[in-house]
This record gives structure tokens, C-alpha cells and sequence, in this order.
């Protein structure tokens, strides 16, 4: 007999390409589910119902405010991704022998998403994007403004970035 456990979390933020899915993903919202288990020709689905915990539902927060937390949660996994893919492919590209010219222009793009490995250093695009996404996935809550409103920031951001990174780097 074997026991599969589900944390009720999707795959995290894409990490590299030997780590795709990265821990600590966005919590499932209380609902319906189905399992399905699979075995050469054998194949099983069984319901499963995920429900509220009456810790959250007591302080207020109801399952429309979860699934909106998850929605928001899912939206900067992937903009934590994006960042991540961002980050790579400017570091591949560092290594990669570039022409002076086109390695200084590179180091600044990096500069932008790259907190430097010095203590105290400036957070960079990077650093902040990761520190929105702990927000609120750490607790199930209510989604405030300012986190949506930092989201809208830092996408915009990120593509400005992803833009300047798209005409000196090529895409592979």
C-alpha cells in the first residue's frame, strides 16, 4: 500500500530548467476536487472535497475572498517565473562572451533585476517580486489594494525589462 499526500498547493514559481515547479505554490480554494490514479490500464477517479478551515472562516474571510487571494496568488507565481526566466537568461547571456558593448548594456538590465550578492545592497527587481509573492501566500487573508497595486507596478516593470533584455539577447 502506498500513501500520497497532497499539501493543497500548486507547483511553485518556475525555478530553472533542472527545477521547473518550485515549492510552495498558491493554496487550493475550498471546493470540489477529483484524484485520479493511474496504473498501466488500471485507472480510478474518486472525489474529494477540500473545505474551509473554521479558523479563517471565524475571522471573516470567506471562500470568494480565497479565491481571489488564489487568482492573485496564481498571477504573481507567474510573474516570480517570469523574473526568474528573466534573471537566467541574463546570467547565461553574461557568460556567454559577448561584445563589450553588448555585455555592458546586459550588466545594466542586470543591475535593474539582480539584487548583488553585498550585504545591505539595494533590493532589485528580482528581490521584490519574490518578497510580494511571500505576502500572501503565507497565510489565507483577504487581498488588499496595495498588493494588487505593487503587482501592476512590478509587471510593468518586469516587461520594461524583459523588453530591453528581448533586443540585446537572443530568445533560445
Amino acid at each position: 500500500m502506498h500513501r500520497f499526500i497532497w499539501d493543497l498547493r500548486y507547483p511553485g514559481p518556475w525555478q530553472s530548467k533542472a527545477r521547473p515547479e518550485g515549492p510552495n505554490g498558491p493554496v487550493a480554494v475550498p471546493g470540489n476536487y477529483s484524484v485520479r490514479l493511474t496504473s498501466g490500464s488500471f485507472n480510478s477517479i474518486v472525489p474529494l472535497t477540500v473545505t474551509e478551515d473554521p479558523r479563517v472562516t471565524k475571522s471573516g474571510v470567506t471562500t470568494a475572498d480565497l479565491r481571489e487571494q488564489f487568482e492573485h496568488n496564481m498571477k504573481v507565481r507567474d510573474l516570480v517565473s517570469d523574473v526568474n526566466r528573466a534573471v537566467a537568461r541574463v546570467r547565461a547571456a553574461q557568460r556567454s562572451g559577448l561584445s563589450s558593448d553588448k555585455l555592458a548594456k546586459v550588466n545594466e538590465i542586470a543591475s535593474h533585476l539582480i539584487t548583488p550578492s553585498i550585504r545591505y545592497s539595494k533590493p532589485e527587481l528580482q528581490t521584490h517580486i519574490t518578497y510580494l509573492y511571500s505576502v500572501t501566500t503565507a497565510t489565507d487573508q483577504k487581498i488588499g489594494r496595495d498588493v494588487i497595486d505593487r503587482y501592476n507596478v512590478l509587471r510593468k516593470e518586469l516587461d520594461a525589462r524583459i523588453a530591453e533584455a528581448n533586443l540585446m539577447i537572443p530568445e533560445k
